[in-house]
């Protein structure tokens, strides 16, 4: 495959440069499962002001893009009816998104050649300022997707989306609930590419970014850490989703939490308290300490942030993030600790790390 690469969170861009241009040829996003594809071109709809239209073009027939056929006995002709997927509104612009586009039949990928070419559904017309994109998994991916048509890939541009694990940990930094999941990946990047689909038996977990996702939101589901520890079932839990190896990794990793110590008086006593030397211990300290940030120990959650990243002992490469997911962090989850003095104070030490919150 000779597709340029792109990361998950570069898809807004593309989505944008392509709308700039015109989108008479719209963008496929081709990359394995679990990559983010489907919700980058969520948000990007939301943000843009679109009416996204979730089309799954393996569940389709031919008709269901062509249009059902209905005789007019006035006008001794055929109507075609537009299925009730392409619900299109009038109040603002459309966004038609084929979503697993490979996975549907031959026959679907004749008739969707219409839609991307001359944006037409049969003999409509797409209404006006409607977006088109599409997504999918690749042949090798080995998810029943089908050798796609030459003439409808000539239609599209067409984007390989690369797994990216820094997207993802942005992805997380906002939208994740879980410190210790990101802690975890943080101290074992290569997780979520350690597959080789080739070698896959056909029935296990794969640990791909959308499977931590969804041990995120299980770690989510404890009261805290140690009922999470306390489970004989989360080792089963974790396995179910992120696969056997990295779910008896997870499993032993929360365990670490009770080595943890008091982080509430690690905060308090942030210049002198003791830290561990594991970077995975440490990445539990500041995740911890990012919940447990307020008004009155913002200064001391930031120093004891420097401290875990210790800069003045070579640190593995792996913790020298970790004042700058900490700070960035507090930014994005305590707005209305932005206009401190501490934050102020370590905004502009740190203005060439700075994310947008």
């Amino acid at each position: 495959m000779n597709h340029p690469e792109i990361t998950t969170d570069q898809q807004q861009d593309v989505l944008t440069r392509n709308l700039k241009a015109g989108n008479k040829k719209p963008p496929l996003f081709l990359g394995i499962y679990g990559s983010g594809k489907s919700h980058g071109n969520t948000k990007w709809s939301e943000d843009n002001g679109f009416h996204f239209i979730d089309v799954r073009a393996p569940y389709m027939t031919f008709n269901d893009v062509r249009g059902f056929g209905v005789p007019n006995r006035e006008s001794n002709k055929m109507e075609f009816f537009l299925s009730e997927d392409f619900d299109f509104v009038g109040d603002r612009p459309n966004y038609l998104f084929f979503d697993e586009l490979l996975n549907a039949s031959s026959a679907v990928q004749k008739v969707l050649m219409q839609v991307t070419l001359d944006r037409k559904i049969g003999n409509k017309p797409l209404p006006d300022g409607t977006f088109v994109g599409a997504a999918s998994n690749r042949l090798s991916d080995r998810t029943g997707v089908e050798r796609m048509l030459a003439a409808l890939a000539d239609r599209f541009a067409i984007y390989h989306i690369r797994p990216d694990l820094d997207s993802f940990m942005g992805y997380m930094e906002q939208h994740g609930s879980s410190p210790e999941v990101y802690a975890f990946l943080s101290s074992n990047p290569s997780a979520p590419y350690d597959f080789k689909i080739k070698e896959w038996d056909g029935e296990s977990n794969l640990p791909t970014f959308r499977s931590f996702e969804r041990l995120d939101e299980l770690v989510t589901s404890y009261g805290d850490p140690k009922e999470a520890a306390n489970d004989p079932l989360l080792r089963a839990h974790a396995a179910s989703c992120v696969g056997g190896k990295y779910g008896e990794m997870f499993a032993q990793f929360i365990k670490l939490t009770s080595k943890v110590g008091d982080v509430d008086r690690m905060i308090e006593d942030a210049d002198r308290c003791a830290l561990p030397k594991e970077a995975d211990l440490r990445w539990l300290i500041a995740c911890r300490a990012i919940v447990l940030t307020n008004a009155d120990n913002l200064k001391q959650v930031l120093t004891l942030a420097h401290r875990l990243t210790d800069p003045d002992m070579k640190s593995p490469d792996t913790l020298q993030a970790m004042e700058s997911f900490v700070g960035n962090s507090v930014r994005r989850r305590k707005k209305d600790l932005l206009r401190s003095t501490a934050m102020v104070e370590w905004q502009i030490k740190h203005a060439d790390e700075l994310t947008s919150v």
